[in-house]
């Protein structure tokens, strides 16, 4: 019974007469036994009839009535008063209905939260698994990007239209004599050459492609190459200056590491 609702004074003084029936008494034992109030009321009550029966005519107790009352004082096995034995039935019961509460409602959920927690985190870790292989995949992802981007700026290289293409010839020509290609772009400063049938230069030596500008400028570098074993070479995009219109191109035989201004003789030439 809710503490808002408290017992009534008659109801009290019955109580504590115990005068009440047995329905009645166990009601109102399992409210005073919960409720504060009732409890306190009840014990003024007890106080209060207490001294009206001092004031009463006493009357001769019945013979042994007196050593029956000390020997349940004093007994250990005197059985419990039925307040008591109402009280602790009511407390019983509602810690019966109070554990049958938390079996009904609050276990499932625990369990579905702690099922959950147990998902989020296999799912975080796994993640991160993930993530510590990509990281591994970085390098070699970004050099294939690397050469897919040349590769598609090449392809739009050979299908420009204001690019130059000049095949380069031995002089005087021989049977399958060496032999370039040149493809130069003056608006951008893009070349790519290729070349076939080139013996190999002497030790220390290497082939070195030129630039000669139409305006009679000194010749530009425009990149060193040795052939294969079948004669083959190519240089694709050196470092060029753009707007620099071409008059010709010329293949020198140079030092490995290159010469600021061409050798004498030009073994390829082209315009």
């Amino acid at each position: 019974m809710p503490e808002a609702f408290h017992i009534a004074e008659d109801d009290l003084i019955q109580y504590a007469m115990g005068g009440l029936k047995e329905s009645q008494l166990s009601n109102l034992t399992a409210h005073i036994s919960l409720c504060n109030q009732c409890r306190a009321e009840l014990a003024k009550t007890q106080v209060a009839l207490a001294g009206y029966a001092t004031v009463l005519p006493q009357s001769e107790l019945p013979a042994g009535a007196r050593e029956r009352f000390l020997s349940r004082l004093t007994s250990d096995t005197a059985p419990a008063s039925k307040f008591v034995r109402m009280r602790n039935r009511s407390r019983l019961y509602i810690l019966g209905k109070s554990f049958q509460h938390w079996l009904d409602t609050p276990m499932p959920l625990r369990i579905l939260s702690t099922a959950l927690a147990a998902a989020l985190v296999f799912v975080v870790y796994d993640d991160f698994d993930h993530v510590h292989d990509i990281r591994k995949m970085m390098p070699e992802m970004k050099r294939l990007e690397a050469e897919t981007s040349e590769l598609a700026e090449l392809k739009d290289f050979l299908r420009g239209n204001d690019a130059q293409e000049v095949s380069l010839h031995e002089k005087p020509v021989i049977t399958k004599s060496p032999e370039g290609h040149t493809l130069y772009s003056a608006t951008t400063g893009k070349l790519v050459f290729t070349a076939s049938n080139m013996p190999l230069p002497p030790l220390g030596k290497a082939y070195e492609l030129w630039i000669l500008p139409a305006s009679g400028a000194p010749p530009i570098a425009a990149g060193t190459f040795k052939p294969d074993l079948q004669g083959n070479a190519a240089i694709i995009f050196p470092s060029l200056p753009s707007h620099v219109q071409a008059g010709g191109f010329g293949v020198t035989v140079e030092n490995e590491g290159g010469s600021s201004v061409p050798t004498l003789p030009i073994i390829l030439s082209g315009q």
